[in-house]
């Protein structure tokens, strides 16, 4: 065991990192490692016996025609090497297997994709197809197998560069342009641009007045009321333009007062202001626009806080803020003074067990119908391969041992997921050698000594990332048709196919599913966060027949680049938190990057995000919701826990609302000292995370309670992503 105990005031770990197989792999691992599942031996497990685990006697498994074809490419051809065209329009690109004399390798297992939103290409035709304007890139990727057994697999990778221009504007629609505005008061003026195929996001607009001296408009629509009488405001974007009349009255508005006047309050709590107008006699004026400031403490030039449109303020830091609403020359301040939240606790190890052979994937921990506790890990590309899930019996947390294993033929077992009567277990299989892939069903009533029950694989032979279960329903997130395919396995010996729900978009890429209360939260990769009624009686979605409630989708910036990447969605409470994966970024020096969104759901059909968490140089991965506590891996980042109590908005970094770390990183580890953290989950008081390189922690804060206690079903629990 390893008791690691972080300084409170370190921000991040940049840490060092070695990108298993290919950053792409997390796009689509089948792709990269299908061709590539030649097993060497996998050297013993540390933390118990070695029952059922694959040892060093293993033999290599005799290569596939399409292995052997791969051993023979030397370079990847792409023609043209670069490519730019128009939304909607498609051009051939050739993507092509050569050997060391510049022929054809007939049989070699070649994929082609794109990175990025902007296009999608059709490997099997040739055509490429611009989706959206911005830059893309075409990838050619033929992973070649390990040269002996126990080597590691390489693969060979060629691009070219994609640029897609934009449609014209054709139609601009004026949707915030008041009739009439009050002297003295500004407005921002709101307006959407339309192609010839619909809303063009990002077109540039230019706004300006007919009678600056009534109304003076900025090129970026800010409005200022300046006398009264009537302007004609114009929108433009080339040669498309659109006009609207703003009237300007002579205000009434004599007095502005703020509610509350003045607060004390904690760093990131929410504090909603409200102001109130009044004429010469008193009387409340409404329709008045309030434009908000904020000076921060000491007047210094970072305000430190969080002010919307709306009147709602958070302090980032202690310290007396001042709060302006004004209204033409009218004002009223409000004082708020903030105090520091609690302080982080420390964090520390109970258990740690390592997988030397092996690099760790997902983790699942469950209560067995023994009445024992148990983790079930997956494991990833690197090293040995990731053909094994292993059992671990974690009853004593400061002592985890492995009682078994069950080997498959796989590339990756990314995901474990557990039944609501723990007599059933579903991993899931990428890369197998015979292509199949799918999901494997596990009888565990033996909790200790997990065995295989079936394979379903029928229309999953591309390989499944992820998947739900939801009574006897799996919802398989599949690589090859980035649709979600509904699995009854109420009869597991003869799995089948129910239903199946996908958006209709070229080029989409699914990545994860997550189901509470009816309602199931998909992550869509470039197309965000999708909302489907699966039984919640929103929409008419049944489980077997999803029906979308509604979509937000994002995009972060990066250095030069902008990724949407949305990974893993849970639901706590109101909220919907969303993490990215963003991997090959121009930031990412030190290994990944992304965030966590805050996306507000009080209104379901309405989704919008508030706030975020965000931890410097490190890249967030997949989260735990439970008792107002939300547990992120945070893989070079190592455990994070966010107190997300009461109503969040803004910077939750900044306003001190982490109240946890934890460093996942060991000397005793796959890779030693570097923290690559994978999926954190909530059981019986403790808080076990799954790290690449590390393998099974089980941690808890070094004083008071770890968690309320409550198990992985308890109440508010969420989670479980990979």
């Amino acid at each position: 065991m390893l008791s690691r105990r972080p300084e409170p005031s370190r921000p991040s770990i940049p840490g060092r990192r070695r990108i298993p197989i290919s950053i792409l792999a997390g796009l689509f691992a089948a792709v990269v490692a299908g061709a590539c599942a030649s097993a060497g031996p996998a050297g013993p497990p540390s933390g118990g016996p070695r029952a059922g685990v694959r040892g060093e006697e293993s033999e290599a498994r005799p290569l596939t025609p399409e292995q052997q074809a791969a051993r023979r490419v030397s370079r990847i051809a792409i023609t043209p090497d670069s490519v730019e065209l128009q939304v909607g329009d498609s051009a051939r690109v050739r993507v092509t297997a050569l050997d060391s004399a510049g022929k054809a390798v007939e049989g070699a297992p070649l994929r082609a994709f794109v990175s990025g939103r902007s296009a999608a290409y059709d490997d099997s035709s040739g055509w490429l197809k611009g989706l959206e304007a911005g830059t893309a890139i075409l990838y050619g990727v033929v992973a070649v197998p390990p040269a002996r057994p126990g080597a590691e697999s390489r693969s060979i990778l060629a691009r070219a560069a994609i640029r897609v221009s934009p449609l014209p504007v054709v139609r601009i629609e004026l949707t915030d342009v008041p009739d009439s505005l009050y002297q003295g008061t500004r407005t921002r003026l709101e307006a959407i641009a339309f192609s010839r195929v619909g809303e063009r996001e990002g077109a540039p607009l230019r706004w300006s007045s007919s009678d600056t001296a009534v109304l003076a408009v900025t090129d970026h629509g800010l409005a200022s009321a300046l006398a009264p009488g009537k302007a004609a405001v114009t929108a433009r974007s080339g040669g498309t333009e659109v006009t609207g009349t703003v009237r300007v009255v002579k205000s009434p508005v004599r007095s502005l007062a703020v509610t509350p006047a003045s607060i004390d309050t904690l760093t990131g709590d929410v504090v909603h202001l409200t102001v109130t107008a009044r004429d010469d006699r008193g009387r409340p004026v409404s329709g008045v626009p309030v434009r908000w400031s904020v000076a921060g403490p000491d007047g210094a030039a970072d305000v430190g806080a969080y002010l919307d449109e709306s009147g709602t303020f958070v302090a980032e830091r202690p310290g007396l803020y001042s709060v302006t609403a004004s209204a033409g020359d009218r004002t009223a301040v409000a004082e708020i003074s903030a105090r520091h939240r609690p302080y982080r606790i420390p964090m520390k190890a109970v258990g740690h067990g390592v997988v030397h052979g092996h690099s760790t994937s997902d983790l699942w921990a469950f209560q067995g119908v023994d009445g024992r506790d148990y983790v079930y890990t997956g494991t990833h590309a690197d090293g040995a391969g990731g053909d094994v899930l292993y059992a671990w019996d974690v009853t004593d947390p400061a002592k985890p041992v492995i009682t078994d294993s069950v080997v498959v033929d796989a590339r990756v077992v990314n995901d474990i997921k557990v039944n609501d009567t723990r007599q059933i277990a579903v991993l899931t299989r990428e890369g197998a050698s015979d292509r199949k892939n799918g999901i494997v069903l596990l009888d565990i009533r033996i909790p200790a000594h997990p065995k295989i029950i079936t394979s379903y694989t029928q229309d999953l032979t591309a390989g499944v990332h992820n998947t739900w279960i939801s009574g006897n329903l799996v919802y398989a997130v599949n690589d090859g048709t980035r649709a979600i395919h509904i699995i009854d396995i109420s009869d597991p010996l003869h799995p089948k196919e129910v239903g199946r729900w996908e958006i209709d978009r070229p080029g989409k890429y699914l990545h994860d599913i997550t189901i509470k209360d009816g309602l199931a939260y998909v992550s869509y990769w470039d197309d965000g966060l999708i909302i489907l009624d699966v039984g919640a009686g929103i929409a008419g979605g049944t489980p077997t027949k999803p029906v979308e409630v509604s979509q937000l989708k994002y995009r972060t910036r990066w250095g030069a680049e902008t990724y949407g990447n949305t990974h893993h969605a849970i639901r706590y409470e109101n909220y919907v938190f969303v993490s990215d994966e963003i991997f090959g970024c121009s930031e990412c020096g030190n290994g990944p990057r992304g965030y966590v969104h805050v996306i507000d759901v009080s209104d379901i059909r309405h989704p919008k995000e508030v706030a975020y968490f965000r931890v410097p140089e490190a890249g967030s991965h997949n989260l735990w919701a439970q008792d107002g506590r939300l547990y992120i891996a945070y893989y070079q980042g190592g455990l994070r826990v966010v107190d997300i109590s009461g109503q969040l908005r803004g910077d939750l970094y900044r306003q001190g609302r982490e109240i946890g770390w934890f460093d996942t990183a060991s000397p005793d580890a796959f890779e030693p000292n570097a923290a690559m953290a994978w999926g954190p989950q909530v059981f019986r008081g403790h808080i076990f995370v799954s790290d690449m390189n590390s393998g099974l922690w089980i941690v808890k804060f070094a004083r008071g309670d770890a968690t309320t206690g409550a198990s992985a079903s308890g109440a508010g629990a969420s989670g479980g992503g990979s």
